[in-house]
C-alpha cells in the first residue's frame, strides 16, 4: 500500500471512530428519550370521560355564558380559581329592562352586588359556574361527532330549569380542545335554540387570584406547640398557600386572624401535622406489615412493608401538569435513590397515591397522581414542605372588621 494511502486512511480514521461514536451516544439519548417520555395519543371515543373531569382538577380557568329562557336571558363573564373561589358580573335582560349584578364566592360565603354596597349572604350557583356545567354535563354517554379544530360530542343535557316540560328533548354538544384536552365549548338546549344554555371556556391555570370584596376577618384560638419555631412555621404553611394569617400571641395560645370566608373546618385543616413516609408496596400480602386505604376508601387497599423515606429525604415538591393537562405531584428527593417497584405516599398518615418505579434507574423525581383538585395538592405540599407539631383550634368569638 502506497504511503499516500496510509495517510488518506489515517487522516480519516479518529474521524470515522468520532462519528460512529457519536452516532452511537445520540441513538442511546434517543432511546432514552423514547422510553422516558410516550407522547399521549388521544382516544376520543373513551378518553372524552377523563376530559370533562379534568376541568374540576386545574388550578383556575376564565369563562363566559348565556342562558335563554322564555321571559329572561342572563350574560354573564368570570374567572374561577378552583377549589377557592369565584368572581362573575353580568345582566338579566328581562321584558324592557336590564339589571346588571355582581357576585363573588369564597368558601361557603357569597358577596353580591347589584347598584349598591355588597352584601354577604350564603353561597349559592350564581358564584359557583363549575357546578352548573357539571350538573348540564351529567350524562352516561357522549356521542363522538368528528373533529372540526377540537372534539366534537353530543348528549342528553341535564338542563329542567331551562324549560321543565320539555326537558326530555333537550340535547347538548361539547367541543374539546385538541391543544389542552379540556373543554372549550358547552352548549345545552332544545333543539330549535328557544332555549338553551352555552358557555365558553378558556385561559385555565392562570395566577389570578379571586380576594374577598369585604374586609370582614375571623379569630381563632391555636394551642399547642407554639414557640418560635413553631410560630415561624405556621406562618410558613399560610403563605405556602397564599393565605393572608395574622397572629398575635395571647395568655395561653395564639390568636390567628384569618379572612373571614375561611370556617373553623377550613383552619384545621390546614393546621393538621403534615409530614409524609413513603412506603414500598408489599409483593406479597405476608411481607405486609400494615394495610392502608387509597384516600381513605376501605375498597381500595394497599399492603405497605419497608418505610423507604421521609419529608426529610425532600428537597422540594412541585406541582405539574402532563400532556392531557392533568396535574400531577413531583417529589424531588435530596439524592438519587434505588427503589422497589411499587411505592406508596402517606401524608399525614393518609394514604394518597401509589406509583410503579423504573427500578433499573436511580431516581432523583417521583412523580405522582392523587386523585385531587390543584388546591388540594397545594395544600398537601404544605403538609410535606411545612410539618407542624399537633395543635388545637376554636373560635375565639366573632368576626373582627
Amino acid at each position: 500500500m502506497s504511503e499516500a494511502c496510509l495517510d488518506l486512511i489515517g487522516f480519516f480514521r479518529p474521524r470515522v471512530v468520532a462519528f460512529i461514536y457519536c452516532s452511537f451516544i445520540l441513538l442511546l439519548v434517543v432511546l432514552a428519550g423514547c422510553v422516558q417520555h410516550v407522547r399521549y395519543v388521544p382516544d376520543p371515543e373513551k378518553d372524552v370521560y377523563e376530559w370533562i373531569a379534568n376541568v374540576g382538577r386545574q388550578r383556575s380557568f376564565s369563562y363566559e355564558y348565556e342562558t335563554k329562557m322564555r321571559s329572561v336571558s342572563v350574560k354573564a363573564r368570570g374567572y374561577c380559581e378552583v377549589g377557592i373561589g369565584e368572581r362573575v358580573s353580568g345582566s338579566w335582560l328581562g321584558v324592557g329592562e336590564t339589571q346588571d349584578f355582581e357576585y363573588v364566592g369564597l368558601g361557603d360565603l357569597e358577596y353580591s352586588r347589584g347598584d349598591g354596597k355588597w352584601e354577604e349572604n350564603s353561597r349559592g350557583e350564581q358564584s359557583d359556574f363549575l357546578t352548573q356545567m357539571n350538573r348540564i354535563l351529567t350524562t352516561e354517554r357522549y356521542e363522538y361527532q368528528g373533529f372540526d379544530r377540537g372534539y366534537w360530542y353530543r348528549f342528553m343535557a341535564n338542563v329542567p330549569f331551562l324549560e321543565p316540560e320539555r326537558r326530555k328533548e333537550m340535547i347538548g354538544l361539547i367541543k374539546i380542545s385538541d391543544d389542552d384536552y379540556l373543554p372549550s365549548y358547552v352548549w345545552a338546549g332544545l333543539p330549535d335554540s328557544s332555549t338553551f344554555w352555552s358557555a365558553r371556556v378558556w385561559g385555565f391555570n392562570s395566577r389570578s387570584g379571586v380576594k374577598p370584596p369585604k374586609k370582614d376577618r375571623l379569630d381563632y384560638l391555636v394551642t399547642g406547640a407554639l414557640n418560635n419555631e413553631g410560630l415561624r412555621s405556621l406562618k410558613k404553611r399560610f403563605g405556602m398557600l397564599n393565605i393572608d394569617c395574622r397572629t398575635r400571641e395571647i395568655g395561653g395560645g395564639l390568636l390567628l386572624s384569618v379572612p373571614a370566608h375561611l370556617g373553623i373546618g377550613d383552619i384545621e385543616a390546614l393546621l393538621r401535622p403534615g409530614g409524609m413516609v413513603l412506603y414500598a408496596v408489599a409483593t406479597m400480602p405476608e411481607l405486609a406489615f400494615r394495610v392502608a386505604y387509597l384516600g381513605g376508601d376501605h375498597n381500595k387497599p394497599v399492603s405497605l412493608s419497608d418505610s423507604l423515606m421521609t419529608e426529610h429525604d425532600i428537597r422540594d415538591v412541585k406541582i405539574r401538569f402532563d400532556e392531557r393537562s392533568t396535574p400531577y405531584l413531583s417529589l424531588i428527593l435530596r439524592k438519587k435513590r434505588n427503589l422497589p417497584s411499587t411505592v406508596a405516599l402517606l401524608v399525614d398518615s393518609m394514604l394518597v397515591a401509589t406509583v410503579t418505579i423504573d427500578t433499573l434507574k436511580r431516581l432523583n423525581r417521583i412523580d405522582l397522581y392523587p386523585e385531587m383538585q390543584y388546591r388540594e395538592m397545594e395544600i398537601l405540599r404544605a403538609y410535606i414542605l411545612q410539618p407542624l407539631d399537633t395543635l388545637r383550634v376554636r373560635s375565639s368569638g366573632g368576626a373582627i372588621h
